[in-house]
């Protein structure tokens, strides 16, 4: 009998022997509505993702981890435009300041996924978490709008050092056929976080002053950078998920159709979704609502996007992931056109989880791929280039949005994210198209 096989091609269509097998040579994916195989479970010597062992000793610390982090990030979202406004910032220059952060993102993402996969992931996120602990003090102590830039540069560094490469962490250990599920529970680790993190924030401002959500986010930092440093293992040996760690190859990467879609996708994510974070507290703040009702909004969209991330890994794992890429990525960012007409506050928090829904139905199949990717082009170098090409949107959306805000008043922001949103969507699913089209079966292919 002949040697049996493996589909791994984006389409499910070319197929490779399955003995030995370390990962796809071209981005796999299904390409009909049937079910796919759980390939991960059942590949001979592949780790089952749901037992106890060496993945688990690091997914659990390194997810409990990046959540802690993450509460602290979020703590400061709902008041971090209004703490900028202090200081007699206008429109652009709120955006200005916002774009700082993603500027060193921008930057730095590829350079530190590569480096990441060089030197290994473990280093590098405790030098990031650092960083958050350090710049959530210069905030403090800032006295001027320039300062509060240069600070934002430093905390887009420090978050360009934990993210991705955590990103990149989890990927090592993913076994094949899994991809969908376990990338986005890292995320929903995530999300829980971020989403806990806006109710504190407008919680410690209300209560105590402007300045508490700052220090909170310290103290969180740094108790994740213990959890990090203690119980994360050092990853600079071979990964464990049964893959070895590929060279690192960003020419070859940013030349392939699926990976230039990853970019454009996440690029208009960064946009619009920035472009909604830096003036819906000053939408908000116009129709009267408090800072626990500005973080309240924010965290129905990051409960609506956590919440299904896992389910929808699941089908990212088992059918057609186009169909979820254009359903989610064209549907995400339109109930922004509604925000500014809507001023009662549940209908906002609605509007905004049905945002959170939609975007993670089209970013669980866009993970899927990019972890598969990253076993040819490097897990970190593909993490680096999806959060720098998601740090470029963040840039400008606020910038552009800044600008909307001067020239057109204070809802023209929300119209302008939406628009381009759905505009971003339509040109990264034809890209994806490109890739995740069918193909004809190989000769032999059984």
């Amino acid at each position: 009998m002949g040697t049996p096989s493996r589909c791994t091609s984006i389409s499910g269509s070319a197929c490779l022997p399955s003995p030995g097998f370390q990962g796809p040579t071209s981005l796999p994916g299904p390409s009909s509505g049937n079910p796919r195989p759980r390939e991960g479970a059942d590949r001979p010597g592949a780790p089952d993702p749901l037992s106890l062992g060496p993945m688990l000793a690091t997914f659990i610390p390194l997810f409990i981890a990046v959540s802690v982090a993450m509460i602290g990030m979020g703590i400061i979202a709902p008041i971090m435009p209004l703490y900028i406004r202090s200081f007699g910032a206008g429109g652009m220059a709120v955006g200005a300041v916002f774009a700082a952060f993603s500027l060193s993102r921008l930057l730095l993402g590829p350079v530190a996924g590569v480096l990441s996969d060089r030197v290994g992931r473990k280093r590098l996120i405790v030098w990031g978490l650092g960083a958050y602990a350090a710049v959530s003090v210069l905030y403090i102590v800032a006295q001027s709008l320039w300062q509060m830039g240069l600070f934002r540069l430093l905390h887009g560094v420090g978050s360009i050092l934990v993210t991705p490469i955590a990103q990149a962490y989890v990927g090592d250990l993913t076994p094949v056929g899994r991809e969908g599920r376990i990338t986005n529970i890292f995320y929903a680790s995530m999300f829980a976080g971020m989403a806990l993190g806006p109710l504190l924030g407008g919680y410690l401002v209300e209560s105590w002053s402007l300045e508490a959500p700052f220090y909170a986010m310290g103290i969180l930092s740094l108790l994740a950078l213990i959890g990090v440093a203690r119980w994360v293992p050092d990853d600079r040996k071979a990964p464990r998920g049964g893959a070895s760690r590929a060279a690192p190859n960003l020419r070859a990467a940013v030349r392939s159709p699926a990976v230039i879609g990853l970019i454009v996708y996440f690029a208009t994510r960064g946009l619009w979704r920035q472009s909604f974070n830096s003036f819906w507290p000053l939408l908000a703040d116009s129709h009267g609502h408090s800072e626990s009702a500005i973080g309240l909004v924010l965290t129905g969209y990051l409960l609506g996007e956590g919440l299904c991330q896992i389910p929808f890994g699941y089908l990212a794992d088992r059918f057609r992931r186009l169909p979820q890429i254009a359903v989610g990525a064209l549907l995400s960012p339109i109930p922004m056109f509604f925000v500014p007409l809507v001023r009662d506050l549940a209908g906002v928090v609605a509007l905004s989880a049905a945002m959170g829904v939609a975007s993670a139905l089209g970013r669980a199949s866009v993970l899927a791929i990019r972890t598969e990717a990253g076993r040819s082009h490097g897990m970190g170098t593909l993490a680096g280039v999806q959060n720098s090409a998601f740090a470029a949107g963040q840039m400008l959306g606020p910038i552009l949005a800044g600008t909307a805000f001067d020239l057109l008043g204070i809802s023209a922001p929300m119209y302008l994210g939406a628009a381009l949103g759905v505009a971003g969507g339509v040109l990264a699913v034809l890209l994806f198209s490109r890739e995740l089209a069918p193909r004809p079966v190989a000769a032999g292919s059984p």
